[in-house]
């Protein structure tokens, strides 16, 4: 029998594959990952590239093709791993293309909403098992320790911290030049537990900061157990424009 070929991300690097088929590679090479046996450590510590863009960039993207996926709306994916100002070009084909309910071709770029320090809090994890929360960590300058301390969330604090940095990332994001009709997907990890109110309270305060972005919409993932999503409509003319 041939042997199996091990995914990289060459696997996916300028090809263009059925979406449906991009999901299950992305899926298995996430699967691959942790069987190694330095695999756990790999995804909380992403020490190269490979670990990084699958957790940052390949996952997202297949949520986002799973959601869009379905009778009448084909698509096929090539994501790019160069410096090119985007992340994914999906092409779609089917009924709805046809009538014009949806384009033909759609860039995609990739953020992530995270706290600043919540790399440390991985970090300390992984060493450690344990962690308080990324507002009470951080590192001795001289001996380059973490030091993690309680902290307490009070009343609302969760949710206005996840949409303060989502907020961020898209106007971070609006601030470049993008392809006309182009989607942002925000890569959202919140500053610890959010449950599903805490989620829907994040979202509305991003929906009613009115953020004039460029973006044909924004779709919010969060990639915890519970895999929350949101999508946020651009203004269709300024989308044009751009």
């Amino acid at each position: 029998m041939p042997k199996i070929r091990k995914l990289d991300l060459t696997t996916f690097d300028g090809r263009l594959l059925d979406g449906l088929n991009f999901c299950r590679k992305v899926y298995d090479l996430w699967n691959q990952t942790r069987a190694d046996p330095e695999g756990i450590a790999k995804l909380r510590l992403r020490p190269t590239k490979n670990e990084k863009r699958l957790i940052e960039e390949l996952i997202p993207i297949a949520r986002y093709v799973q959601a869009r996926y379905r009778e009448g709306r084909r698509i096929k994916v090539r994501w790019s791993g160069g410096s090119q100002p985007y992340d994914a070009i999906l092409l779609l084909s089917g009924v709805f293309v046809e009538k014009g309910y949806a384009p033909k071709k759609i860039v995609v770029e990739v953020t992530t909403a995270v706290h600043q320090s919540d790399h440390l809090a991985r970090e300390l994890i992984h060493k450690q098992g344990h962690a308080f929360g990324v507002k009470g960590i951080s590192r001795d300058k001289k001996t380059r320790a973490i030091l993690s301390e309680p902290y307490v969330v009070i009343n609302d604090e969760r949710e206005a911290d996840l949409a303060a940095q989502i907020i961020d990332r898209i106007k971070n994001k609006s601030a470049k030049c993008y392809s006309p009709g182009a989607v942002l997907i925000v890569y959202c990890v919140p500053n610890g537990v959010t449950l599903e109110d805490e989620w829907h309270e994040a979202v509305r305060r991003v929906t009613e900061a009115n953020i004039h972005h460029i973006f044909k919409e924004v779709f919010l993932i969060e990639t915890s157990t519970a895999s929350y999503t949101a999508t946020l409509y651009g203004d269709a003319k300024l989308a044009r424009k751009v």
